[in-house]
C-alpha cells in the first residue's frame, strides 16, 4: 500500500512538474505584446491561476488553465472605456480566446492556437 501510495506520489508530481515551472515562470512579470511600447501596450500579467492585463484600452481579468503547455483562458471580464483603436483591442481578446497552448524560451512567450499557430508573442518585463 505504500509503494502505491508512493508511485502515485510521484506520477503526479511528474505530471504537475512543468506546469508548476512554466507557472512560477509566468508569474512575477508582464508579458507585454510584441512590438508595443508605452502605457497604453497591451499586456498580460499571470498570477493564481489568474490572469490579468489591459488590452490597449481596457483593463481586464479572467481565469486560465495550465496543464503542461497547454494553456486556456475563461471568458474575459474587461472595464468598457471607449478609446481610439477598440477593434484593435476586441481583437486583442477575441485572440485569447483562441489560445489552447503557450511555448515559453526565457523572455519569449507564445500564445498557441489548436494547430500550434502562433497567435501573439509577448515579451517579458519585470513587474514592479
Amino acid at each position: 500500500m505504500r509503494q502505491l501510495i508512493a508511485v502515485s506520489g510521484l506520477t503526479l508530481a511528474l505530471l504537475a512538474g512543468p506546469a508548476l515551472a512554466h507557472q512560477e515562470k509566468l508569474a512575477g512579470a508582464d508579458w507585454v505584446l510584441a512590438g508595443q511600447t508605452g502605457q497604453r501596450a497591451p499586456f498580460l500579467r499571470f498570477e493564481a491561476g489568474r490572469v490579468a492585463g489591459l488590452g490597449g484600452c481596457n483593463r481586464f481579468g479572467a481565469s486560465y488553465q495550465l496543464k503542461g503547455d497547454r494553456l486556456s483562458f475563461s471568458a474575459i471580464a474587461a472595464t468598457r472605456m471607449a478609446c481610439d483603436g477598440m477593434e484593435a483591442e476586441q481583437a486583442f481578446f477575441a485572440m485569447l480566446g483562441k489560445v489552447k497552448a503557450m511555448k515559453l524560451d526565457g523572455d519569449r512567450l507564445e500564445l498557441l492556437d489548436g494547430q500550434g499557430k502562433v497567435l501573439a508573442a509577448f515579451a517579458r518585463r519585470t513587474a514592479e
